[in-house]
């Protein structure tokens, strides 16, 4: 689906939109889930056996609550969280123009940019079925890959998650990508050259 119209209205002058697109939607396993799940599991186990050893025992109100937090931390990590990242992504919106990336998230559209010729570093991971992460600046590879986002990045923009035609705009990204030289520095450029030659 074509989403250019949400971005329409930020674009600067003589900025074109190049793509448009969505991460892919719906619940996504990643590799970290091969542990997370039965963790959880784990958790979700002990904590159910705890509370009932609490409450049998009319043990404090705080231990009581720590129960309880114990078993709301292990249903999020065991279930939850697939459908809050689902939300996420079905929020996320990204645009490559011939100037910059621009991400809109979440209901109230926030919005994040990264011009083009500020990227010093991008790099891809990508999936069997074609989709995958295109991580700019420091943000280590490995997260994404196995968390399935970014997180512990300083980064702005540290990236593009979950990608369905990740190669396709992989490639449209290193295309536009380009040194600008604005037209004084040029000249300051060709002044020294003429004095250098004097």
């Amino acid at each position: 689906m074509d989403y250019k119209f949400l971005f329409e209205k930020y674009l600067k002058d003589q900025e074109q939109i190049l793509w448009s697109g969505q991460p892919k939607l719906g619940i996504q396993l990643r590799d970290a889930d091969m542990i997370l799940i039965p963790m959880s599991i784990i958790v979700i186990g002990f904590a159910i056996i705890l509370n009932y050893i609490l409450f049998y025992y009319e043990a404090s109100f705080t231990f009581r609550i720590l129960g309880i937090l114990l078993a709301v931390g292990g249903l999020y990590m065991g279930i939850l969280r697939f459908f809050t990242d689902a939300t996420k992504r079905a929020q996320t919106f990204y645009c490559i123009t011939s100037k910059r990336v621009i991400i809109l998230k979440g209901k109230k559209k926030s919005i994040k940019t990264l011009p083009l010729k500020n990227i010093d570093r991008m790099d891809i991971t990508h999936e069997k079925d074609g989709s995958g992460f295109i991580i700019f600046g420091t943000s280590n590879p490995l997260y994404p890959w196995l968390l399935g986002g970014f997180y512990f990045s300083q980064d702005d923009v540290p990236g593009l998650e979950l990608l369905p035609d990740v190669h396709l705009v992989y490639n449209l990204i290193m295309s536009q990508i380009r040194v600008a030289i604005t037209p004084s520095l040029v000249a300051e450029i060709r002044k020294e050259d003429k004095g250098g030659l004097n």
